[in-house]
């Protein structure tokens, strides 16, 4: 004889079940948004890091101590084109960050120059 969901004994949940269910589920989207953000960041960092050792001084501890003027015109390594691509990318990388932060993913960034 099968029971009914009507005359079964366990046909609803408690509130304290329900609770527990949008807690999880909540924690679940955070875990998730931290770890958008966290590789966003990451990416962010590691453009940073190339755009910072392409405009390192070419001299050696060695020129600086001893006065050597540093080269005039100098030129980032990769050249000047992939220098800027690197700076854009860096600021989608950020302003993607900050817009996922405030929740506004959807919207067209109004405060970036490079976007």
């Amino acid at each position: 004889m099968k029971k009914s969901l009507k005359t079964s004994p366990r046909n609803w949940r408690s509130d304290e079940e329900i609770a527990r269910e949008e807690i999880a589920r909540t924690n679940a989207r955070l875990r998730h948004f931290r770890g958008i953000a966290a590789s966003v960041m990451k990416d962010a960092l590691d453009i940073l890091n190339e755009i910072w050792d392409s405009c390192e001084d070419p001299r050696s501890p060695k020129e600086i101590l001893d006065g050597v003027p540093e080269p005039v015109a100098r030129t980032p390594v990769g050249g000047w084109a992939e220098f800027y691509e690197r700076l854009h990318l860096l600021g989608t990388y950020l302003d993607y960050a900050r817009r996922l932060c405030e929740g506004s993913i959807d919207q067209q960034s109004s405060e970036w120059k490079g976007g």
